[in-house]
């Protein structure tokens, strides 16, 4: 079918949560089923009563047969006249009907008022079931009325007002009577059951909409929070005064703006808790979500209140009113949030009960999450185009199996199952099921476009046993002992096993999980997702060791039994088929890339401004690299030759190879100035000191993610052809890539040439950005699991 989704661009525009709801909804009818949607908006005005009778009138007249079906929104959408049209109610013009009330207005146009052609008017607007010869009465009577307008009875337009009260109630009796809708939805209980908004007897279904944001995270419970419009009917003020009785040191965090902005500023002003935030982007509004103790929302009798699901979604408990409407389909007092008056000592009360037991607001905010997980787009447009009428696509659900957790990304490994498998959860349910070291900190979170991160700590036993391995042979063997001990933590089998068994596609994210692959029933589609040729990496590092024929062997068994391989290199392709016989057919070359979006270019004079004022003079060079065999072989050439034979620059390393360096080193050189570990902000912020970048690499399997990181910031860079493997750079265009032994020659080189440093820079950049961004990465891989799948 062609679908037009139809609605009223406000005059002057704002974006508010109805054109979110609308464009989310044709992206959903494109995305989700095999119809073809378009989003038909026509400027409205409603300043004023003529405003309001013109916006009808337009929608009125305007001519979408050359649709198959459409789907009205809000008022005055629904004047449109087609045989085959669904109403999918956001709210009628409150202020003309359940809030009138609060006008001080009578409801019926006075007897005064109602003579000659206005009584005409009138009585045409009090028959039952009006027809369209009846609109076509009210709408040349008004006519004529504006251009008599002067001698009309004082306060007759008044708006609002009770005679464009009862037109508007005509028309939109008209409008959404059965004889002109085929099936009426409402975003809500509350909406459907508000006095006059649908027609009496007609079956409403409830289609909750979910956040047009997909993103949503949990991190910590650090502050209250609530994003609103700032005017009278969602009640902030409320908040702002509950807050006096709140004794704790908890910030109360407001997003938003509006008319009511300045008065409570000045209502605020004595409270330094209370921080007012303007307008939040919705990347920062997933923050702010991500990180507050609760969310509270106690506005007037809402429509629905899509803060409360994007808070729910985020794990938060939300405190709300027990006259806030739509919210309270949601809220469950002491299950999923809290329920108080409409007063300030009330809210704080329940304010106060989070803020002192956090791990029962925790538990809340787990139980709303499950709440509202079924409220997807899915769900609306089964519920708008009847279960029968669409062909929604299935969303398969993939589980990934890994060594360690995605978040927060640090090491490269990290990075990839991160913005892979999120940009993959836009299309598939993703979880990322990951066994983690004893004495790590891990946790469960909900992360980007709904990804699913469930990490479990290895068992004492598993631990311990690894220990006497590691003592035995004098490295670290986390990973590669997950090939003989994994069984030991049998609370990480046991989820692995209910997970696997409602999964369509279980990916082991490198080999040596793969001994679970018993577990993985018939009918799945196994991936093997190789990060390097894990042999060929490992054999010298392990070497003496039982484990060197062992990870041969697992790596054989992966490679030979999954249904795909996903490799990071044409290189790497032909690696695994010719050692372990694998038909190249199966093996799909999925590369490492970068978050160009996240990782901002930035010119030699940005640069050079930056250092400025850090106050660092000497020409700065950078290495980043997380604890890995080959990384601690590239730092000790840094040390131990370059930052000798290059003494007035200034070496920075960034990362968890710094710890590992000093255990065997135990201190730098003095022009090598070492960071550790990381969040991603700040390695943004390092990036920007940043005169040249380096990659000394002499071993390794698979590709630097570094490599990439250094490209799209723009930062010329210095490499070895093995730190350059699996990219396609040219030297000279893209980056400088030399042997060890022309690595100071090229660094000097590049430090003096100008033009060289810039057209390394943008080639770079372009590079990444056409070849290696991940959202182009996933693509490929969404496309082939579908292939498989259906195949």
């Amino acid at each position: 079918m062609k679908i037009a989704v139809v609605g009223p661009s406000p005059v002057p525009y704002v974006y508010g949560g109805a054109e979110g709801l609308m464009w989310k909804l044709t992206e959903s009818i494109n995305r989700l089923t095999s119809h073809q949607a378009e989003m038909i908006k026509l400027p409205s005005r409603e300043h004023s009563f003529w405003d309001l009778i013109d916006s009808y009138h337009q929608f009125y007249c305007l001519d979408l047969s050359h649709f198959d079906l459409i789907i009205s929104t809000k008022y005055p959408s629904w004047m449109v006249r087609h045989p085959n049209h669904t109403v999918y109610m956001i709210h009628h013009l409150r202020g003309l009907f359940d809030t009138y009330s609060f006008c001080n207005q009578p409801e019926m146009v006075p007897q005064s008022m109602s003579l000659g052609l206005v009584g005409e008017i009138l009585d045409t607007l009090r028959k039952d079931n009006p027809t369209e010869r009846d609109v076509d009465e009210v709408f040349d009577g008004l006519e004529r009325l504006r251009k008599d307008e002067k001698s009309s009875s004082k306060g007759l337009f008044n708006f609002p007002g009770p005679f464009i009260r009862e037109i508007v109630h005509f028309f939109d009796s008209y409008a959404l009577s059965p004889h002109r809708i085929k099936r009426y939805a409402s975003i809500s209980d509350n909406l459907k059951r508000r006095a006059d908004y649908f027609p009496a007897g007609v079956q409403v279904v409830t289609a909750y909409p979910p956040s047009k944001i997909e993103d949503f995270l949990c991190r910590s419970y650090d502050y209250l929070f609530t994003a609103s419009r700032l005017d009278g009917p969602k009640r902030i003020h409320l908040l702002v005064e509950a807050m006096r009785y709140v004794p704790h040191d908890i910030k109360l965090k407001i997003a938003g703006t509006g008319p009511e902005e300045n008065k409570l500023r000045a209502l605020a002003s004595t409270d330094d808790r209370i921080e007012f935030l303007g307008f939040v982007n919705d990347e920062s509004l997933v923050d702010y979500y991500s990180n507050a103790l609760a969310v509270l929302y106690v506005p007037y009798d809402e429509d629905y209140g899509l803060i409360t699901i994007e808070a729910m979604m985020s794990r938060k408990p939300v405190i709300t009113a027990n006259d806030s409407g739509g919210t309270l389909e949601f809220v469950e007092e002491g299950y999923t949030g809290c329920v108080a008056e409409p007063d300030p000592k009330k809210i704080a009360e329940k304010i106060n009960r989070l803020v002192e037991n956090p791990q029962e607001a925790k538990r809340m905010g787990d139980r709303a999450r499950k709440n509202v997980k079924d409220i997807t787009w899915e769900g609306v447009l089964a519920r708008l185009l009847g279960e029968g009428s669409t062909s929604l696509h299935h969303r398969a659900k993939v589980l990934v199996l890994s060594t360690y957790s995605c978040y927060p990304p640090r090491g490269g490994g990290q990075h990839r199952l991160y913005n892979l498998y999120s940009r993959l959860a836009k299309v598939f349910d993703v979880t990322i099921c990951s066994i983690t070291e004893m004495n790590k900190i891990s946790e469960d979170l909900i992360l980007k476009n709904g990804l699913v991160q469930i990490s479990i700590p290895q068992s004492k036993e598993h631990a311990e046993a690894q220990w006497r391995i590691e003592r035995e042979v004098g490295i670290n063997l986390y990973d590669v002992c997950m090939i003989d001990l994994v069984e030991k933590s049998k609370k990480y089998v046991e989820k692995v096993k209910e997970l696997a068994e409602g999964s369509d596609i279980v990916v082991f994210s490198h080999p040596y999980l793969y001994g679970l692959r018993r577990y993985i029933g018939e009918g799945k589609v196994v991936v093997y997702e190789a990060h390097n040729v894990e042999y060929l990496l490992k054999k010298d590092y392990v070497k003496g060791s039982d484990y060197v024929q062992k990870i041969k062997d697992i790596e054989q068994e992966a490679c030979s039994k999954s249904d795909l391989v996903f490799a990071t290199s044409e290189e790497e392709s032909e690696t695994l088929a010719e050692l372990y016989g694998s038909h190249q057919g199966k093996i799909v070359v999925v590369p490492n890339g970068v978050d160009t979006s996240a990782m901002c270019f930035l010119s030699r004079e940005d640069r050079i401004e930056q250092k400025k004022q850090i106050g660092i003079k000497e020409p700065t060079i950078l290495f980043v690299g997380s604890w890995h065999p080959p990384n601690l072989e590239a730092l000790t050439f840094i040390t131990h030759d370059l930052a000798k034979k290059l003494p007035g620059n200034l070496f920075l390393v960034v990362g968890s190879i710094r710890e590992y360096y000093l255990q065997k080193n135990k201190m730098f050189p003095k022009n090598v100035l070492a960071f550790g570990v990381v969040d991603e902000e700040e390695k943004y912020e390092l990036y920007k000191l940043a005169d040249l970048a380096i990659n000394p690499m002499f071993s390794g399997s698979g590709t630097n993610i570094k490599m990439l990181d250094y490209l799209s910031a723009g930062i010329p860079v210095v490499s070895t052809p093995v730190g350059a493997r699996g990219i396609d750079i040219e030297s000279r265009t893209h980056a400088l890539v030399c042997s060890p032994e022309q690595f100071q020659e090229s660094i000097l080189e590049l430090a003096g040439d100008l033009e060289l440093q810039a057209r390394l820079s943008e080639n770079g950049r372009r590079l990444v950005e056409e070849r290696y961004s991940w959202e182009r990465i996933a693509k490929i891989v969404e496309e082939k699991l579908q292939e498989v799948m259906f195949s």
